[in-house]
């Protein structure tokens, strides 16, 4: 006279079905929490990301633009500086031999 005893679950334990529903159940609030914060951006929220956009490739143009003309401010220079030197020119032929000097 044996009786079986049914299997009673603890608290803790719970059956993988119900754990399964719990995970979906968490899975999908968390999903719509991500989605109502990208629909609940205002209009001052948008513009403000606007200006923001707009600002750093205003300040990165003008990064660029400056690091161009600082470039090309340099080789001119150098440029002026060997078209004023006082030297003489030489006219040399294919030899090598010189055929005058120029002033």
């Amino acid at each position: 006279m044996s009786r079986k005893k049914a299997k009673r679950f603890d608290e803790d334990e719970e059956p993988k079905a119900v754990k399964e529903m719990k995970k979906n159940k968490n899975r999908q609030i968390n999903k719509e929490i991500k989605n109502s914060k990208k629909k609940k951006m205002t209009n001052k929220e948008k513009k403000r990301r606007r200006k923001k956009i707009i600002l750093s490739i205003v300040a990165l143009v003008i990064l660029v633009l400056g690091i161009a003309l600082g470039v090309s401010a340099n080789r001119w220079t150098t440029l002026a500086v060997d078209m004023v030197s006082n030297e003489s020119s030489i006219v040399i032929d294919s030899d090598g031999n010189t055929i005058a000097k120029l002033r």
